[in-house]
């Protein structure tokens, strides 16, 4: 993980501490917490967040609260926020303060005197933001209470920026800003998944030059993209995936800010498993940590904006009593299994297989409406999914980024305009001359070279015939059905060179290798990934995986440890002289497997289960639906 920033050494807890918490309002006053402050009701329930095992608590500084006017810092307020930094060190809790929130679960507030100019822009705007963060930079900047700042929560709910130029000037002048007073404490921004979705003018790439990390508020339940159960394997993979992604867009390493679901929209039960196996793939895929939301159910239905969105009042991970539901007891054991694993030691193991992210990811010029941002993270997250069920560790990186670290590079329905330059294509046929493994599938991309990489002659393109594509392999072994959309494009082509490994149902070569180079090449004639993501609960039956895990044989991509079972990821850490093993069941459902060793010199005839606390036979043992299991891999022999 990339730990470097311009934080100064406060960015080494991050190296040192998972980041744990929960997002903050109190229980029976939600967004009015700084109008009808009670110290000694926050307190309490700060104490129970810590025995939970949370280290942190995002506050939101509500803009009105706090700057009542543009030259006027409420000296009330201000009083009541160090009675938190209090708190905070009679609790041993670190606070995340967000500034300027103008947007809340659905409803906005604005200050008075904004007057409609926009807060990205307009310099009028801008003096009085940078007052803020300079009174709240100099005041606090040797506070250890603080964890870091955030310069606002989802801002582009609140106030819509003109351009990406106008949100990266407004996040780069108050980012610095702060750390022209404050050498201690990170910056970043709450951007959520309309950044991933859809051109909110928030682009991860952008923040990253002002920011030291990178958030990302992710929820399935808030997205047609995800159209099955919350404790399935689309679902679960759904908000480690996003952090991959933003990653690999901002190149900072990325902090899963927002994450959670409804006690209203399903049991306690389904809730927790949802967390455990999140919680747990975040660890697995990259993220700095994992902040709740929230941190309590509120008894102030009747109030906005929880009158307006009902649901919201109850997202807490405890009751309005102060139980813990099932998801804050998850998180407790979670921090536990971190403290017991020395979590500060490990180091993941690198991936060695890469998918590229289209080039033009908001703006893919020319080429139809359907080409959207939406799209591109439809077909880029259908493509982790299966890469993980094939068992690989893949990162997501941009087409100019160095490939020389991969063994494989995964293209996912690529279309004519906008997913690769001519250059960067050059680029993907140089990896496989030199020996690396291509991966892609078909959606209209038309480019010099392409029959050459694929030993096909092209005929044409078009529309599948039917309502069904059926492709079918012998090799594989698979039978592979989707649903066609009517827009989208499939290949008709003769191979040359290459070897057809599978048909659909019209006789037409459907899946093609071919030698090129010192290299392998594969290609799909339909956009499949793309098909895949429009269709429910597809993953406990569709096998398209089975044509990534014959990318990775070609790649010669073997692992320490891998798995049986398409619904469990497998994730490597290094720990000193052994291995850390952690198999995480992302389906909703019992899985027998057995582990595959590279090198069974480092098994014992029983392993420890550390998650279950139980031993298991590594040839046969069973994961519980949403379950997890972890354990330490001797040093070889």
């Amino acid at each position: 993980m990339n730990r470097k920033s311009n934080g100064g050494d406060e960015m080494d807890i991050f190296k040192r501490t998972f980041i744990l918490g929960a997002n903050y309002w109190p229980r029976n006053h939600g967004i009015e917490m700084w109008k009808e402050w009670n110290y000694e009701e926050i307190k309490k329930e700060f104490i129970e967040a810590k025995n939970l095992g949370l280290n942190v608590m995002r506050i939101n500084l509500f803009w009105e609260d706090f700057q009542p006017q543009p030259d006027v810092i409420s000296e009330e307020a201000i009083q009541k926020f160090d009675e938190l930094i209090k708190i905070c060190n009679e609790v041993d809790m670190r606070i995340a303060p967000t500034f300027f929130v103008g947007h809340m679960s659905g409803e906005n507030w604005d200050v008075p005197w904004r007057e409609g100019k926009n807060i990205y822009s307009d310099s009028y705007m801008l003096r009085y933001q940078l007052k803020l963060v300079r009174f709240f930079a100099e005041r606090y900047k040797d506070q250890d209470a603080i964890l870091f700042w955030d310069l606002s929560n989802e801002p582009d709910n609140y106030v819509k920026a003109n351009s990406r130029h106008d949100a990266w000037l407004w996040n780069y002048v108050l980012s610095n800003e702060i750390k022209k007073y404050d050498k201690k404490h990170p910056v970043t921004l709450g951007i959520h998944q309309a950044s991933l979705l859809t051109n909110n003018n928030f682009y991860p790439e952008d923040m990253a030059e002002g920011n030291d990390f990178l958030c990302m508020h992710f929820y399935p339940i808030y997205t047609d993209v995800c159209l099955d159960p919350v404790n399935s394997t689309r679902s679960t993979y759904m908000a480690p995936f996003s952090v991959k992604l933003t990653k690999g867009m901002g190149k900072k390493d990325v902090l899963m800010e927002e994450f959670g679901a409804t006690t209203l929209m399903m049991g306690e039960e389904v809730e927790g498993d949802y967390y455990r196996v999140v919680l747990y793939s975040l660890l697995a895929n990259g993220s700095i940590g994992a902040i709740a939301w929230c941190f309590g159910d509120f008894s102030v239905g009747k109030r906005l904006p929880y009158n307006s969105t009902p649901f919201e009042t109850q997202f807490g991970i405890t009751t309005v009593e102060g139980r813990p539901k099932k998801a804050a007891l998850e998180m407790k054991a979670f921090s536990e299994f971190l403290r017991e694993v020395e979590y500060e030691k490990l180091r993941p193991k690198e991936s060695d297989a890469a998918i590229i992210i289209p080039d033009k990811y908001y703006e893919a010029l020319f080429v139809g409406k359907d080409y959207t941002p939406e799209r591109n993270f439809r077909i880029l997250l259908n493509s982790f999914i299966l890469a993980k069920q094939a068992g690989l560790d893949v990162d997501l990186i941009r087409p100019e980024d160095d490939f020389k670290k991969y063994k494989l590079l995964i293209v996912p329905s690529a279309y004519r305009k906008g997913h690769l330059t001519y250059s960067q294509w050059l680029k993907v046929m140089e990896f496989v001359k030199e020996g690396g493994t291509l991966y892609l599938s078909y959606d209209g991309i038309a480019i010099e070279g392409f029959e050459e990489v694929f030993g096909v002659k092209i005929e044409y393109f078009m529309v599948p015939r039917e309502e069904n594509v059926e492709i079918e392999s012998e090799i594989l072994p698979a039978r592979l059905e989707f649903k066609a959309l009517p827009s989208n494009k499939r290949l008709i082509l003769k191979p040359i060179k290459g070897e057809t490994i599978a048909k659909d149902k019209e006789g037409n070569p459907s899946i093609i290798v071919n030698q090129y180079g010192k290299g392998r090449a594969i290609l799909v004639t339909y956009p499949i990934e793309l098909y895949l993501s429009y269709m429910p609960d597809v993953y406990k039956s569709n096998e398209s995986f089975k044509i990534y895990q014959l990318a990775k044989r070609l790649a010669g991509i073997v692992y320490e440890v891998e798995v049986d079972s398409p619904y469990v990821e497998v994730k490597e850490f290094n720990f000193e002289n052994r291995k850390l093993i952690l198999l995480i069941n992302h389906e909703n459902e019992e899985v027998r497997i057995g582990v595959k060793l590279k090198d069974k010199g480092r098994f014992n005839e029983k392993i420890e289960d550390l998650v279950n606390k139980r031993e298991i036979n590594p040839e046969n043992f069973a994961i519980a639906p949403n379950g997890v299991v972890a354990f330490w891999l001797k040093k070889g022999v």
